[in-house]
């Protein structure tokens, strides 16, 4: 059966017919119910699957699989390692011919993946377009390519948020929370000049996390670090020399204590949930952690975006669909990577809604933060309406974190951000030598 494709729009404001060319779906997959896609096929496999996942709450993560599975669906062999090292890792197995259904990632090596053989394009795939269609529009370019092709499903998602506590900056006469880096930084001195915390500002400044620092802080003065085609256009705006200014002074002047440079987000939340620093800028679902540790200073921490008007850094780790070739496992395997990355058979977001109440975590969808379930899942000292507007107009995402060569680039970030936080480098050679690095990445060249 046929159906006239009339152009009309998706959820989010995607044009059918420009989605379903570049994406490559078909009208049937089309027609079919989201939740319904794909249940014959998993229905009809009699095997088990592989799955491989890192280790943040491994018995929620059987859990969820384990539902799946009690409705009819395929048993699936559920293998979790550890989140440090989970990359080389999973390398290591597909290289080995390790044959692996759905499996999480990370989307900086989701197109790797793909360019290896190691995983499957999504196009195609019955209900992927109407998934695609439910994605906040800020949110698509994560999962699908600048050619079209869909690469992965989300796992979860998150928006950088700036936590705050609101007593200390009414001590200091602070009348509104930061925004912009001048307000953080002028913030920063009051509160330490004032003598109201030594070091009022903590962040995720290891190395191995300065990548999404970098993004957060060019997007909050309006950089953009990368065009479409993955060219380093943030070395051509006089602002990003200034973001470097900045972040090296609040480090040099003791706004952010010595020891973030290796302090663990488990740490930063207590600092902030004990009073010894005044701001924490991470991904929202860290209030969880700082008003659930139960501090002095748990309570009087709240929430609030940062970019002012300009964005904050959307980001989100991914689900991928391995490169079998079985049309059954496959499609089994598809149905497992909708229910835990989209929706359940009967529409609800049933795996993405465990994991907001499990820690807060979000998923890159209009109607997960309308869910009612979503919504009593969530504490209440979270403002749902106010982080889906931050992903809806306040955030964007990287593209060309996907692309093949970005691991390269993103793994020597820490290196030289570290050293100009360390007074070793001037923020203008910290551009020239950043811009060094991403082109030296995309030439395949080790630098």
């Amino acid at each position: 059966m046929k159906t006239r494709d009339t152009g009309m729009k998706l959820a989010g404001g995607l044009d059918r017919r420009a989605f379903l060319k570049a994406g490559g779906a078909t009208a049937l997959a089309a027609m079919l119910a989201p939740g319904l896609a794909g249940r014959a096929e998993a229905a009809g496999f009699t095997g088990s699957l592989d799955m491989l996942a890192w280790d943040f709450q491994p018995d929620t993560i059987k859990k969820l699989v384990g539902e799946w599975t009690a409705k009819g669906n395929p048993a699936v062999n559920v293998a979790v390692i550890p989140n440090l090292g989970y990359s080389p890792a999973l390398q290591t197995r597909l290289r080995g011919g390790d044959a692996i259904d759905l499996y999480y990632n990370f989307a900086y090596n989701s197109q790797k993946f793909i360019d290896q053989g190691w995983a499957s394009k999504l196009n195609g795939l019955p209900g992927v377009d109407d998934m695609v269609g439910d994605m906040f529009e800020s949110a698509r370019s994560a999962y699908v390519n600048a050619a079209g092709d869909i690469i992965s499903a989300p796992y979860f998602s998150a928006v950088h948020m700036m936590h705050y506590n609101d007593r200390m900056l009414k001590a200091a006469g602070i009348a509104a929370a930061p925004q912009t880096l001048k307000e953080v930084y002028d913030a920063s001195k009051t509160l330490k000049d004032k003598n109201v915390v030594a070091s009022p500002y903590v962040a995720y400044w290891v190395k191995e996390f300065c990548e999404e620092y970098l993004h957060t802080y060019l997007l909050n003065e309006g950089v953009t670090a990368f065009d479409a085609a993955g060219k380093p256009v943030f070395a051509d705006d006089p602002k990003t020399e200034g973001v470097f200014e900045w972040w090296q002074a609040m480090y040099q002047e003791g706004l952010a204590p010595k020891s973030v440079l290796n302090d663990d987000p488990g740490k930063l939340s207590n600092q902030m949930a004990q009073g010894e620093a005044a701001f924490f800028v991470l991904h929202h679902y860290f209030l969880s952690s700082i008003r659930s540790l139960g501090g002095p200073e748990s309570n009087n921490v709240m929430q609030g975006p940062i970019g002012g008007s300009n964005h904050t850094f959307q980001i989100g780790e991914v689900l991928q669909l391995g490169a079998g070739e079985d049309p059954a496992r496959r499609e089994a395997a598809w149905d497992l990577m909708k229910f835990y990355g989209w929706k359940d058979s009967a529409g609800k977001f049933s795996v993405f809604n465990q994991w907001a109440k499990a820690a807060g975590l979000a998923a890159p969808y209009p109607g997960f933060f309308t869910d009612p379930d979503v919504i009593a899942a969530f504490p209440d000292y979270f403002d749902l309406p106010m982080i889906s507007k931050t992903f809806a107009t306040g955030s964007k995402v990287v593209p060309a974190r996907t692309l093949p060569w970005y691991p390269d680039f993103q793994a020597k970030v820490g290196d030289i951000v570290h050293a100009l936080l360390l007074g070793q480098a001037t923020p203008k050679q910290t551009v020239e030598d950043l811009t060094t690095a991403a082109n030296g990445a995309q030439k395949g060249r080790s630098l």
